[in-house]
């Protein structure tokens, strides 16, 4: 089965590869020509968390390709990128699973017309080391719910691996906003500080203001319930992608726009509306936006 990937970076070809090993064909659609061109002749080439190499020929083409040919598509552009998606309401017949960090994708869903859409999570750390070779860094889950209609399962079936596994969630809107908790816990602080994931961990300061931070997104979204439940799993989510370079740590090194205006600025927004103080959230989105412009 042909399924369409929009995007080429360190996700989308994760994504892809996993596709490919699981009996599937993707088509992954780069924002270039070149990295289609490349992945055309190049093919795929996946490096495993022991460094061990694995290359798969698949099909890509640049995006302005994209006609909604296949039936089943995988967004896996990051949320700056969003505003260059706005042709996908015109293919009606498509099923299309968001995989985004933060938020502010959700308004976006909302003026689709698809009658099978769903959302995931990743929980993997991998990085983009060229144009065809995506470096897995750290094994989690992606987590998919449905957000309109009910394709989850058809999504799990077709990505879902002893490697790779799809956990099916029956309520989308606190499966995102845990994952929300843990961008704006770890993605900023990495960013500022330029360390890995797993540095947060040994250094006890970038540990405090981690704490800080994931303290302030529980409390405005409503999940301290959960409190205990989410700091174990922000832990563990750590540890298993030590290695791993957040996506706006790598933002903010290659002078790129960021996701902070739909990571932490969604906190501040709802912060704001809550009355809840989030002054550790306040600097971080404060700072970043600051390298944002210099970039």
């Amino acid at each position: 089965m042909r399924i369409s990937v929009i995007g080429g970076g360190a996700i989308g070809l994760l994504v892809s590869y996993f596709l490919k090993q699981n009996g599937q064909e993707p088509v992954i659609y780069a924002r270039s020509s070149e990295q289609a061109k490349e992945l055309r002749k190049s093919g795929l080439t996946y490096r495993d968390t022991n460094g061990s190499e694995t290359t798969v020929k698949v099909d890509a083409k640049p995006f302005a390709q994209y006609f909604g040919e296949e039936s089943s598509c995988i967004i896996a552009v990051k949320q700056t990128a969003m505003n260059e998606l706005h042709e996908l309401i015109t293919y009606s017949e498509v099923s299309y699973l968001f995989l985004q960090n933060g938020i502010s994708h959700l308004s976006f869903l909302k003026t689709m017309p698809q009658k099978q859409i769903t959302i995931g999570v990743v929980e993997h750390g991998a990085i983009k080391k060229d144009f065809t070779t995506v470096h897995h860094l750290g094994e989690g889950r992606i987590k998919v719910s449905s957000y309109r209609g009910d394709s989850e399962q058809t999504w799990g079936g077709l990505l879902h691996s002893s490697r790779f596994p799809i956990a099916l969630e029956k309520e989308w809107e606190p499966m995102v906003y845990e994952k929300l908790i843990m961008n704006a816990s770890i993605n900023p602080l990495t960013a500022l500080l330029r360390i890995t994931n797993g540095e947060l961990l040994t250094n006890p300061h970038a540990f405090s203001m981690m704490k800080e931070l994931f303290d302030e997104a529980v409390s405005v979204l409503n999940m301290t319930g959960r409190r205990e439940v989410l700091w174990k799993e922000l832990l563990v989510l750590c540890r298993n992608t030590s290695l791993n370079r957040s996506s706006m740590l790598k933002s903010v090194e290659s002078g790129k726009q960021t996701e902070i205006e739909s990571i932490t600025g969604e906190v501040i927004k709802r912060g704001k509306e809550l009355k809840i103080q989030t002054p550790y959230s306040r600097f971080a989105y404060e700072a970043i936006s600051a390298l944002d412009r210099r970039g």
